[in-house]
């Protein structure tokens, strides 16, 4: 692709992006000037977000740029969460430098994020830090065991690191801890309010972490877990486990509806599991 292409591409995401109604030009001269600012300076800045609170943005992290180029990232999925979070727990599983928990901090009471790349959990705390929030950062990796995982190590802290199998990844694999997300509860101290969401984005292993939290699902039934559903992601698999725990998938339509999903929904997107005694209820526009 062409650098005018790649430019032309930038822009158009940027003027197109539902949250930057009303304020586009705004919006290309913040993205431009971070531009700007990390490669030339190439320090890290504070920005302060939608919702009041403030999140330090790293020139060498796509995941916090994302704050200079959408007024609410991943604004359709995030308005969703927010209309329907009061309160409770959430636990953010994958959460790199914690921006999900961040910009759903004013909703929630608490939070608990598993980050197991080290640059990134530092990051997490310090956005924790920096807004004086009560979450905590725990620097391991959810799965459907305890002991020790391997894990993709693509440098800083990119968000497609990932558990892999030693002999599947040509770039450098460290060895992280791991544990069951039901097995870290049960030995975690009580939280202070009840899981009511769950947040997966953990790069195709997300199978594997719902094994892992199929007694959480079933006797504590958070109310709506958003997941990253990837092209090698065994959806057919993820469908079995929430049945069996009497959840239902969905798909969150542009008008901010949910919708059944079936086994035909395409990948690479964000899809929610609720459970079937409240789909009824939550299965409504914004």
């Amino acid at each position: 692709m062409s650098p005018f292409s790649q430019l032309y591409d930038w822009t158009a995401a940027i003027w197109r992006d539902d949250s930057n109604q009303n304020q586009r030009l705004y919006a290309l001269a913040r993205a431009t000037g971070w531009q700007i600012w990390k490669r030339t300076v190439r320090r890290p800045l504070t920005t302060k977000l939608f919702n009041g609170l403030q999140f330090r943005v790293y020139p060498d992290c796509t995941i916090s740029s994302s704050t200079f180029y959408s007024r609410i990232p991943y604004s359709r999925n995030l308005q969703f969460l927010r209309s329907k979070i009061n309160g409770g727990t959430l636990i953010d599983i994958g959460a790199n430098v914690g921006l999900i928990s961040i910009l759903l901090a004013d909703k929630i009471q608490h939070a608990l994020l598993f980050e197991p790349n080290a640059i990134a959990a530092v990051r997490a705390r310090e956005n924790i830090d920096l807004n004086k929030l009560p979450f905590e950062v725990q620097e391991i990796a959810l799965s459907d065991q305890n002991g020790a995982t391997s894990f993709e190590d693509l440098g800083g802290a990119s968000p497609c690191n990932r558990v892999v199998s030693k002999d599947v990844s040509s770039s450098r694999v460290i060895t992280v801890p791991c544990m069951r997300l039901d097995d870290f509860l049960a030995q975690h101290a009580k939280l202070p309010a009840p899981i009511s969401a769950i947040k997966i984005d953990v790069e195709g292993h997300e199978n594997s972490v719902l094994q892992g939290m199929t007694r959480t699902l079933g006797e504590q039934r958070p109310r709506v877990i958003m997941f990253e559903y990837l092209e090698r992601t065994n959806l057919k698999k993820a469908f079995e486990i929430f049945s069996d725990c009497s959840y239902k998938v969905m798909v969150l339509t542009s008008s901010g509806e949910l919708q059944p999903a079936g086994l035909d929904v395409a990948p690479l997107q964000d899809l929610f599991a609720c459970p079937e005694e409240v789909v009824a209820e939550l299965a409504k526009a914004l």
